[in-house]
């Protein structure tokens, strides 16, 4: 008996044990006064209650013998909203502190300022934007209201240094300076919260020489109250030897934006930068352009006045921010030159938040020198057209500038989440674009340019976007309206704005996560003008049809491997 029971011990002794590890942190309020007595609560990953506990009088508060894996943390004190910080990441002794907040604190929040780009969109774009999460106040299922925070950044196994890498293989119809079939690898290396950087390069193995890159850095400056807060640059480069005007083959184009936060006052923050262009055809015309652009953001309540300049927008509003598209300018053809799409861009406006909801009124006045108009079709003759398009023999799409305008308008729009943790966002804007008239002929390219002209008209948009259960599947789904005869957007500057006429975006997961760290691998499906609306067919007098649009019809898909 003596024998089996050391025997049993024994093997105890060698059994792994499962590493136990500890939750330990104070609460305090809004201005940094520990709390005594509050109650808090651990909760499993399923809400279940794990262990409980009562601050002492420092507001110290401490849970052993906790086993790793991912919980939640419950904060209620007196006179107080109750607090949870969801998404924790527990593994050995993990600092978890709390924050509680009365009525008249969250008065104080207010929304975030309007991003470049959607957040459904990709959620792990790199975006050079704080990575602060403001605490957001819902409801729990008996009526009462709690204030919920995300703490895995603060938590996280990598939240000292992380690096992400994504490398994605698409093919499909050939965008503007983009080719037909894409490799790409985009990559990003955290240093806590202070630091990121971020890289990319894109290149099609059908088309040599065809290469996109960026490389992007921000600095976090320290936690004062007033003055700067961060500091960006994002350096993005294209080269592409099929584009080219007038005989001149090859673009090179190096696009260097450097812009910092700040905040002034305690309710005003400003943002403020400038994009240096340098482009080039390899035996041509060149330019070297500044392109300024700012915004100031006054926070109120639960609402934001926002005024916002700018002097260009993005080669692919609808990049993601970890491409270079996104940080490139639209480059065209401007009288047989090389020429940047530009202009000035002012709007003022005035955003709120009620429960799920959140609603968007801007007024916004455009000055636009050269808009480009983009059209579809091979060339066939040689009677001068290539002098005055800008000429991408590898996806014959060609590009020129059409007569300069200037508009105001106006631009609502209301997002809400849905059941399900759906999104829905419907848009309105009002102001100029340009149509293009049908010629009763054949005409020469210069005529059907200079024939495109400024007309008042209307957009409306619907964006739905969601994760279906169980499969995991992402998707959005967009149509944006307007009359067919526009052949440039109406309110082109705007902003989390859905891309002309039917698109549907899909990301499909086809594997899980692995111990070690995350890894899988995702189908995407991108499809663009899928009913190929807008287009406005021209006869040129040397015999070639162009079709100028909006927006091209495209479909692209592919894999990503994200590590």
């Amino acid at each position: 008996m003596v024998a089996l029971l050391f025997a049993v011990t024994a093997a105890e002794a060698r059994a792994p044990r499962r590493a136990s590890a500890s939750v330990v942190g104070v609460v305090s309020d809004a201005s940094g006064v520990p709390q005594m007595g509050a109650l808090v609560e651990l909760l499993g990953s399923n809400a279940m209650l794990v262990a409980r506990g009562f601050t002492n009088s420092r507001g110290f508060y401490s849970f052993g013998s906790v086993e790793p894996g991912r919980y939640a943390v419950k904060a209620v004190a007196a006179s107080y909203l109750p607090s949870l910080k969801q998404n924790l990441h527990i593994n050995a002794t993990t600092v978890v502190n709390m924050t509680v907040h009365t009525v008249y604190d969250l008065m104080q929040w207010a929304p975030a300022p309007r991003r470049i780009r959607p957040a459904s969109d990709d959620d792990w774009a790199w975006t050079l934007r704080s990575a602060e999460s403001r605490p957001l106040l819902r409801w729990q299922g008996d009526g009462s209201p709690i204030v919920v925070s995300d703490g895995s950044a603060e938590t996280s196994k990598t939240a000292q240094h992380r690096m992400r890498m994504r490398v994605t293989a698409v093919a499909g119809t050939p965008r503007f300076a983009g080719g037909g079939e894409q490799v790409s690898m985009a990559a990003e290396e955290r240093n806590g919260n202070r630091r990121a950087v971020a890289m990319s390069v894109a290149d099609d193995p059908d088309e040599s020489g065809l290469v996109e890159a960026m490389l992007g850095f921000r600095q976090e400056l320290g936690n004062a109250n007033y003055g700067s807060r961060s500091m960006q640059t994002v350096a993005a480069m294209l080269s592409a030897p099929e584009v080219g005007v007038a005989g001149q083959q090859g673009l090179q184009a190096i696009s260097a934006r450097s812009w910092e936060t700040m905040q002034l006052l305690e309710s005003l923050d400003a943002e403020a930068g400038s994009d240096q262009v340098f482009a080039r055809l390899s035996n041509g015309s060149q330019i070297v352009q500044a392109l300024p652009f700012a915004s100031l953001t006054l926070h109120r309540g639960s609402g934001a006045l926002e005024y916002r300049l700018a002097t260009a927008r993005p080669e692919d509003g609808s990049a993601s921010e970890a491409m270079p598209e996104a940080w490139l300018p639209v480059f065209n053809d401007q009288n047989g030159q090389l020429g940047i799409e530009h202009g000035l861009h002012q709007e003022l406006g005035w955003s709120t938040s009620a429960g799920p909801a959140r609603m968007m009124l801007m007024v916004y006045g455009d000055s636009i020198g050269n808009p480009t108009l983009e059209a579809s079709g091979r060339l066939t003759g040689n009677g001068g057209m290539g002098q005055w398009m800008l000429v991408d023999q590898g996806s014959d799409i060609l590009r020129g500038a059409g007569a300069g305008y200037s508009t105001t308008g106006v631009l609502a729009q209301v997002e809400s989440q849905l059941p399900g943790g759906n999104h829905v966002r419907l848009s309105y804007a009002s102001g100029d674009a340009l149509v293009m008239p049908a010629a009763s002929g054949p005409a020469d390219i210069v005529t059907i340019l200079r024939g495109s002209h400024a007309r008042h008209a209307q957009m409306y948009s619907l964006a739905l976007s969601g994760t279906m259960d169980g499969t995991g599947t992402r998707w959005r789904a967009s149509y944006r309206w307007q009359p067919e005869a526009t052949v440039t957007e109406v309110a082109p500057f705007a902003v989390d704005a859905s891309e002309p006429y039917m698109n549907v975006y899909i990301r499909q997961p086809l594997t899980g996560t692995h111990e070690g760290g995350d890894c899988n691998v995702e189908v995407l499906v991108d499809l663009r003008n899928l009913l190929a609306q807008g287009y406005q067919p021209f006869l040129t007098t040397d015999g070639s049809r162009l079709f100028f649009a909006q927006a091209q019809r495209a479909f692209l898909g592919g894999l990503a491997f994200n590590f």
